[in-house]
């Protein structure tokens, strides 16, 4: 199940206070010896202010729309710095670093977090995560069919728990570069499971490849509707949980209010999914739990803070309805509902939770630092509520009335993620990009190699760095099933061209992968191979070798075909034995299984069932296991044919 945030149109309202996007806030790392940019909202005609610690400031005027910004010199590394922001109010950002910032991008390979245990170390990796000069700025899952302005996230120090929801290759890369460069390093995530590519392009860019113009003139009408569509899917919804209310033993019983005896109700810890008798269940599950106002926050707005529960929930205090989450698709998204300053008084109250789970996995997901209150003008948690909960079942998921069924936007639609997570962000200064991307994208590979071009250059024209470093993951060895293995092989063969895009890079991982399982467990060598581009390419360290043998140029000499590789620093190596997965064809193009040589940087391939062969071709399958390296032990490319 993949996170699912639909928004039809963006666009700040102007505001009579100034304000700022999340990305820019408290705790962030801006790039380094550069000019980043620091925009926001405020009043048309309203005069801003912007100055930093480090010496740099700048003014400006709300145009307008409400919108404002600067640019702002950066020194080299170092902090922590303030960041003051004035107009008609004031706004203070502290514990601001100035370091190295990199984007996280891609599906779930990029995605995968050391929530998962299926990584390599991942308890004790977990347990070691504690580096509070790398900052986090995971972008919530967002579709939307016009750009949007803004996101729900914070910056957020490496810790124990906040790597847990944060791309593990994106940790593990800034660990390297931790270690070599001795700044601090900011990551911003911007990844979604089992997503395309071209959901991460605007549409302007889309435009020269046919396939994508009826989804893109879709994608319009919504975003021209006038919040049509989501309105019509909101009523929908209503009716629904007015339905479900009828039927819902605790809206019938009042199991939100503070009258209510629930002393027979089973004992919980929250967060957490749902296990025990609740293992497997679907359907609406009530909590409860009891909650002190301490004195100090009497009067005050407060935020009550739950993390992401699947799928679907509301919530009261004191039988009165704070908030909810009352459409599908949310099951990733974090929690956050204001308490009204009418409602905070001292003294003990009664916090009422309905879930909904639709099927898979039920309950609530984040980490015990999520689940709690916190005042709504200051970052930190005035009261925990993590902990001990009483529960009930009300009903199972078959006796629930039928779900709407609307057409909607949903993540692998053209355009919609660029709109959705990567337009809050831009034009945030950063130093370049990871990308981990493409099982999505199989059997489209002649689109794909020149789609990542296409995306590459956009992204560079919106983050105005023209050249950024983008330096991408050739997707591993898995078994889908093909018995040709040619949708997948055709895949690694486009992103070995994209490498024609200057100042980008690839990391291989047949040797880390695992043909039963699309996502590998050592993700800690990829991150480390990611770093070893980058360190090199991007910083002008000396790490010796950066990139397996890449083909260079293909020869035929008699009845054998001379393959020569570049990056066999350190000689090829055969790892194990002779050499594996080559393959040679002849004039009618069927393949045949070859021999293959080591003779200096070059491979000599050949095979007596093909007299006069034409070309070779290395690892062309779904899952190869090719034994090629070089002396640096990095893994030589597949690849199918000399690159374009």
């Amino acid at each position: 199940m993949a996170a699912l945030i639909v928004v039809v149109a963006g666009g700040a309202e102007p505001r009579a206070e100034v304000r700022l996007p999340a990305v820019i806030s408290s705790h962030m790392v801006v790039e380094q010896q550069s000019e980043v940019a620091i925009w926001g909202w405020g009043a048309a005609g309203e005069r801003v202010t912007v100055s930093a610690s480090w010496g740099a400031a700048a003014k400006t005027t709300c145009d307008a729309a409400g919108r404002w910004r600067v640019n702002l010199k950066t020194p080299a590394a170092g902090g922590p710095f303030t960041l003051d922001v004035a107009g008609k109010n004031a706004i203070h950002l502290d514990d601001v670093l100035v370091g190295e910032v990199w984007l996280c991008g891609g599906q779930s390979n990029m995605e995968w977090s050391l929530a998962d245990p299926v990584v390599v170390n991942a308890d004790a990796e977990r347990a070691a995560a504690n580096d509070p000069r790398v900052r986090l700025f995971d972008v919530p899952n967002v579709v939307a069919a016009a750009p949007t302005d803004d996101c729900n996230a914070h910056w957020l120090p490496v810790t124990s728990e906040s790597v847990n929801h944060f791309s593990c290759v994106g940790w593990f890369f800034a660990r390297e570069l931790r270690k070599a460069l001795d700044v601090p390093v900011g990551l911003i995530g911007v990844n979604w499971g089992g997503t395309v590519a071209q959901a991460w392009v605007r549409r302007e860019a889309l435009a020269p490849f046919p396939r994508f113009a009826g989804e893109l003139a879709w994608v319009a009408s919504e975003a021209g509707d006038s919040g049509g569509a989501e309105r019509r899917k909101s009523e929908s919804w209503s009716r629904w949980f007015a339905a479900l209310d009828e039927k819902d033993l605790g809206s019938r019983n009042g199991w939100a209010t503070r009258e209510f005896d629930d002393s027979r109700w089973t004992e919980a810890a929250l967060p957490g999914l749902w296990r025990g008798e609740l293992q497997g269940f679907d359907g609406v599950v009530w909590y409860r739990r009891s909650l002190e106002f301490p004195p100090d926050l009497a009067g005050k707005e407060v935020d009550l803070e739950l993390g992401p529960i699947d799928d679907m929930d509301t919530v009261w205090l004191d039988g009165k309805k704070i908030g909810g989450m009352e459409l599908p698709g949310f099951w990733n998204a974090p929690r956050r509902y204001r308490i009204p300053a009418e409602l905070v008084t001292a003294g003990r109250h009664l916090l009422a939770l309905r879930v909904i789970d639709t099927g898979g996995e039920g309950g609530m997901t984040g980490e015990a630092s999520s689940c709690g209150l916190r005042l709504a003008a200051a970052p930190d948690v005035t009261v925990a509520l993590s902990g001990s909960w009483r529960f009930r079942v009300s009903m199972a998921a078959s006796d629930l009335v039928a779900m709407p069924r609307m057409a909607q936007l949903h993540a692998n639609v053209a355009s919609v993620l660029w709109n959705g997570m990567l337009a809050p962000i831009v034009p945030y200064g950063i130093r370049g990009a990871l990308w981990y991307q493409g099982e999505s994208n199989r059997g489209h590979a002649a689109e794909y190699a020149d789609l990542m071009p296409a995306l590459i250059a956009d992204w560079r024209v919106r983050f105005e760095r023209p050249d950024f470093p983008f330096l991408f993951v050739q997707i591993a060895p898995f078994n889908y099933g093909d018995p040709s293995g040619a949708a997948t092989a055709e895949l690694r063969q486009a992103q070995l061209e994209t490498l024609r895009v200057k100042n980008s890079g690839m990391v291989v991982t047949t040797d880390v992968g695992d043909a039963g399982n699309i996502h590998p467990a050592n993700k800690q060598e990829v991150g480390r191979r990611l770093a070893l581009w980058a360190l090199a390419r991007t910083y002008g360290k000396d790490v010796g070798e950066w990139s397996g043998p890449l083909v260079e140029s293909m020869k035929v000499e008699g009845r054998r075909v001379r393959v020569k590789f570049s990056h066999a620093a350190g000689g090829l190596v055969a790892r194990g034995g002779p050499l594996t997965d080559f393959e040679v064809c002849g004039a009618d193009g069927k393949w045949t299984e070859a021999s293959a040589t080591i003779d200096g940087d070059s491979v000599v391939v050949s095979s007596d069932a093909v007299r006069e062969p034409k070309e070779a071709r290395f690892g062309f399958a779904d899952a190869p296991s090719p034994n090629l390296f070089n002396g640096a032990g990095l893994p030589a490319s597949p690849f199918g044919r000399i690159a374009r």
